[in-house]
């Protein structure tokens, strides 16, 4: 009888096999897809020389625009609801 025909090699290369496949872990591998970069805005910011309409009116309120448009003193919008005083604007964060 070769050795390759024994029973304790043939038990011992399926130990050893058995073992190899266990002991090795499991492969996955999955292709990752880079999610999509978000759309950009475009914000456009009439120059200083055209009129800019400040104040837009509705029933039950209006919005005010305030600020220059410098990085100094940027645009931003007050709503102002019907019948009140508009307030006055709070200073600009630093």
């Amino acid at each position: 009888m070769k050795v390759t025909e024994h029973p304790m090699f043939i038990k011992a290369a399926v130990a050893a096999v058995a073992s190899a496949v266990l002991l090795s872990g499991c492969v996955y591998r999955r292709e990752t897809v880079p999610a999509a970069s978000p759309t950009t805005t475009t914000v456009v910011v009439p120059p200083a020389s055209t009129s800019v309409q400040r104040v837009y009116t509705y029933p039950e309120g209006r919005y005010q625009l305030y600020g220059s448009g410098t990085a100094d003193s940027p645009y931003y919008w007050v709503w102002v609801p019907a019948g009140a005083v508009a307030p006055t604007p709070p200073p600009l964060p630093r």
